[in-house]
């Protein structure tokens, strides 16, 4: 009995420091500042086995290596995630440079990209970060679209993202000669 005792007042004692930390306002959540590393480690850690148990209902859909699917998922990207995401040959907008955690290098040459944990990112989004989910404002069909342009991002020119999304990066601005 004594042991089941100690065992309630250790959780309850538990329950209150994390209600009193809660309401203290002691955890800074502005976004110029990083998190600490384990909470860090917690949500990244609950955030991907999150989704790995929701990914086994998702079924590629054929036909997602067509040039007009791939081109068609590239423009979708440029009007809804380069803000965020950017591509090669662009700066960072100033949207991206103020994200906290900033959003990942899609472009990344040694990344891998999985189409169903694309399209999951995609159609539901990522509670504690900027990724909104897309499934409200877009079909299946177009997130799949944008998840097979994503499939060719690793490793893309800058030329090959200007072609498929129809953006190009910003011409240096050449100088005006003294006097105009």
């Amino acid at each position: 009995m004594k042991i089941l005792l100690t065992i309630l007042a250790c959780i309850i004692v538990g329950v209150a420091c994390a209600v009193g930390f809660i309401y203290s306002g002691i955890y800074d959540v502005s976004a110029s500042t990083p998190d600490n590393a384990i909470i860090s480690w917690a949500i990244h850690t609950t955030s991907d086995h999150s989704v790995d148990a929701r990914l086994g209902g998702i079924n590629v859909p054929p036909g997602l290596d067509e040039p007009k699917v791939i081109q068609s998922g590239g423009r979708l990207f440029a009007q809804n995630c380069v803000v965020c995401h950017g591509g090669p040959g662009l700066k960072p907008t100033d949207i991206a440079q103020g994200l906290n955690p900033q959003p990942p290098s899609l472009f990344r040459a040694t990344r891998k990209p999985w189409m169903e944990e694309m399209f999951r990112f995609i159609k539901y989004g990522v509670k504690m970060t900027a990724m909104p989910e897309f499934g409200k404002t877009h079909t299946d069909e177009q997130i799949w679209e944008i998840a097979a342009f994503l499939r060719q991002a690793p490793g893309m020119s800058a030329e090959n993202f200007a072609a498929q999304t129809d953006i190009s990066a910003p011409k240096p601005v050449e100088a005006k000669p003294a006097g105009d």
